[in-house]
């Protein structure tokens, strides 16, 4: 019986923590601090880039390669890295 109990608290749990973010795109931390201009960007699953300008205003640890889930909207701005369109980040799910 307690395992039923803790197996279905764990559906629970997880069912819920994937409701934060229903429409979020899946994508890979990259960083590109090496390159003038550049830091932590976001590679789509397409192989296509997101610079977010507010990333570190979400408590996510910065891993190469940690994939999360984030949503977004695009931000009006130039960038000096020019690897991806700039995005403001509204969600970030790990």
């Amino acid at each position: 019986m307690k395992k039923n109990f803790f197996f279905l608290l764990f559906l629970v749990v997880t069912s819920c923590a994937k409701q934060n973010c229903p429409n979020g795109v899946p994508v890979k931390m990259k960083n590109l601090t090496g390159l003038d201009g550049c830091g932590w960007v976001l590679e789509l699953n397409d192989g296509s880039r997101i610079e977010p300008i507010n990333l570190n205003e979400f408590n996510v640890s910065m891993v190469e390669g940690k994939k999360i889930v984030v949503t977004y909207e695009d931000f009006p701005a130039a960038s000096i890295c020019m690897v991806g369109k700039i995005v403001e980040i509204t969600t970030v799910c790990e």
